[in-house]
């Protein structure tokens, strides 16, 4: 087959992109809708090939073949679909050949392929979910037993020597199979983005990101000079979480803000274009006829909206900016959908009606998830507190008999000469053995609050600046640990 130098050449494996199921049920959502609106053909590919999916570069490559090389559409189809690398999509552009060819009502065939390729997308995500779920109870798993192999490590430190090549070899394997088990419960977590980048989102994800901007950076300023005037490890790290509890409480207020959002939407496009419809007017008029009591989380934006298009201002813009200003990705992509099925001249309400099921598909999928991640997300922050409170009670035990031992030896040349020898491990212990397992606990603890945080935010897939808040809350827990546990060891001790 001929090529040119905007057409990928056949057989180059690197020329497309897979195409997920999301993205896939996506284009197929919009062409579904478009193609109510009666367009014609060639119109139809074109706006395939503008979207901004991963199966664009697909269409635009049958519009290369079409235009340039004379194919027809049938034929163009099947000879990029035996290209593509995924499966689900390779056999969409099969089956798409097959039905330009036999005269298939191509409303009709991508309405089927919607909600077919919307089954299939919401069992993988379920397995995905699945999946998900059997690593974060296997990053539970991990996390434990890492702390109790350097709890036994520091214990057996007790009566045999302290090893610290040994010692560091096993804190680096337990950090590093820790961060192996959020590296895994990413990939295994359904690939989604769920929120609009923060420049252009909701005002609360611009604030808070404004915040973090700011807090941030001020934060681990002035931890560092705490640390350098010698304030206590505790208090350093329960200050720093206090620059960022705020970041993160907004953070999850907003990515709160959008899951309510995304809820509503649903009903708000059904109602849409319903009313449109019913009336016989646009959609500018159907919105000022609105009642909008019923979406109390979408009202803000929609009246934004009806404002702006009751000002004149390009409906384009309106459109876009409610999508972006909601701060919902979904509602930002499926917004364009429905403005533009009905600006080709499709009816309100069978659009809103598919770009409805869209919506309600996904947002149930997504509930899915977030009961999945916020459980592992309670378990895994009373979990690090275990740890943590654990860790520090075993190191205050070590240091206090160590103290104690310390001060039962004699202490002048001529009465060790005259005691009798003593082969006490705990005896052994030097100042530098003591502040190499007091710096590995540390270690432990902060890099282990860390790659929690990490785990948590990965499985929920929200709005990302939130791992400020749970930064912040095993900061907290860490820090009360470091303060509390310490004390309570020695008088324990002291009074026995």
């Amino acid at each position: 087959m001929p090529s040119s130098k905007s057409l990928p050449k056949q057989g180059d494996k690197n020329s497309f992109k897979p195409v997920s199921p999301f993205d896939l049920f996506y284009q197929l959502t919009y062409l579904s809708a478009v193609s109510a609106a009666g367009v014609t053909r060639s119109k139809l590919f074109e706006i395939a090939a503008a979207n901004k999916t991963s199966t664009g570069a697909y269409f635009a490559a049958i519009n290369v073949l079409v235009a340039e090389f004379r194919y027809d559409y049938a034929e163009a189809c099947r000879l990029i679909g035996v290209q593509a690398k995924s499966e689900n999509f390779r056999s969409f552009l099969l089956r798409l050949s097959d039905a330009l060819r036999s005269g298939e009502p191509i409303a009709e065939f991508l309405a089927r392929e919607a909600e077919v390729q919307g089954l299939d997308y919401q069992n993988r995500y379920e397995r995905d979910l699945e999946a998900m779920k059997q690593w974060t109870n296997a990053f539970s798993s991990i996390v434990i037993s890492v702390a109790l192999i350097v709890i036994i490590q520091v214990i057996t430190s007790m009566v045999y020597s302290t090893d610290v090549r040994s010692m560091t070899g096993m804190v680096f394997a337990g950090l590093l199979m820790n961060a192996l088990g959020a590296f895994i419960i990413a990939r295994s977590a359904p690939r989604e983005v769920l929120v609009v980048p923060a420049g252009t989102g909701s005002p609360e994800q611009r604030k808070a990101m404004r915040w973090f901007r700011i807090l941030s950076p001020l934060g681990f300023m002035v931890s560092a000079l705490l640390t350098v005037i010698g304030i206590p490890l505790g208090w350093v790290m329960i200050v720093l979480a206090g620059f960022l509890l705020p970041v993160g409480l907004l953070s999850a207020r907003s990515d709160k803000a959008v899951m309510k959002k995304d809820e509503e939407f649903s009903t708000f496009l059904r109602s849409l274009g319903g009313m449109a419809t019913a009336s016989g007017t646009t959609l500018k008029q159907a919105l000022r006829k609105m009642e909008l009591d019923s979406f109390p989380m979408l009202s803000v934006d929609i009246r934004r909206l009806s404002t702006r298009l009751e000002a004149l201002v390009d409906p384009d813009v309106c459109w876009r900016k409610f999508g972006a200003e909601s701060g919902s990705r979904l509602i930002s992509d499926v917004t364009e959908i429905f403005y533009q099925g009905v600006r080709m001249g499709g009816d309100p309400e069978r659009v809103g009606y598919l770009c409805s099921l869209f919506v309600t598909r996904t947002v149930q999928l997504r509930a899915k998830r977030r009961l999945i991640s916020g459980t592992f997300g309670g378990l895994t922050t009373v979990m690090h507190a275990v740890v943590a409170v654990l860790m520090v009670f075993v190191l205050s035990i070590v240091q206090n008999f160590a103290d104690m031992v310390a001060t039962l030896l004699p202490q002048s040349t001529d009465a060790m000469q005259s005691a009798p020898r003593m082969s006490l491990g705990i005896a052994e212990f030097s100042p530098g053995d003591l502040q190499f397992l007091s710096l590995i606990t540390v270690t432990m603890v902060i890099f282990m609050a860390v790659i929690a945080s990490g785990a948590i935010i990965l499985s929920n897939g929200g709005y990302r600046l939130k791992v400020t808040m749970y930064l912040a809350l095993t900061a907290i827990i860490s820090g009360v640990s470091f303060i509390i546990v310490p004390p309570m060891v020695a008088s324990v001790l002291i009074s026995s």
